[in-house]
């Protein structure tokens, strides 16, 4: 049975690979035509697309969406009463055994930091690898087994990681990449061995929370000028 996840995994897809806007409305129209008996499904895809670009260009490619948007408002009018005892909307879903890590994350991501935890865990992660002193890889990739995950180098132009049983995202289901702290360390720890000479800038492009096998990060290096 398919999801609202996997819904919006797929008009992910088709956002990044249609280069034309004409072409990529009608892909997206097509998709969510197949699923236009099953209301409650699409009331879900825009639950969770709400305040983003991929929400916009949904309602823009499919109109019917504009009512069902309008009888979400109606549902969200509940007493208040209620306000009190509803719960923080979790934004990453739990199966299993989680890190703390990981819970951690979700805890400040839901009460008190927002979206802002991404760049607040990836620059803990940075500075721990900076303070730690690490200045080669055969150190960065050990402290990875170990604190991270699995890990090993998959290609050298881009540096590319890859991280195997990831513990920011195991057990984790999410509509982004969630393993800030992970890059964040790569980018401290590639500062030290190249001494500082280029910005480095980690970014995950694959990710457990998505229900890729694997993490995967790419990494970018500036020269300072």
């Amino acid at each position: 049975m398919t999801s609202a996840i996997k819904i919006i995994e797929m008009l992910k897809v088709i956002d990044n690979r249609a280069k034309f806007i004409g072409i990529k409305l009608n892909m997206m129209k097509n998709l969510l035509e197949k699923y236009k008996d099953d209301k409650e499904l699409l009331k879900e895809v825009l639950k969770l697309t709400e305040g983003t670009r991929l929400h916009e260009l949904i309602l823009e490619a499919y109109p019917p969406l504009e009512k069902l948007k309008e009888e979400l408002k109606k549902e969200e009018i509940i007493p208040i009463v209620d306000i009190e005892e509803k719960k923080p909307e979790e934004f990453c879903h739990f199966d299993g055994h989680i890190s703390i890590i990981a819970y951690i994350r979700e805890y400040m991501k839901k009460y008190y930091f927002g979206s802002t935890v991404k760049k607040i865990f990836y620059e803990i992660g940075k500075d721990y690898a900076i303070k730690m002193g690490i200045d080669n890889y055969d150190k960065m990739i050990n402290i990875m087994k170990e604190e991270f995950g699995e890990t090993y180098i998959e290609k050298s132009e881009p540096i590319t990681f890859i991280v195997k049983n990831s513990k920011e995202a195991m057990n984790c289901r999410a509509l982004e990449p969630v393993c800030y702290l992970t890059a964040g360390f790569i980018a401290g720890c590639l500062e030290n061995i190249t001494e500082k000479k280029y910005i480095i800038e980690v970014i995950e492009k694959k990710c457990m929370a998505l229900g890729d096998p694997y993490c995967q990060f790419i990494v970018k290096r500036y020269i300072k000028l």
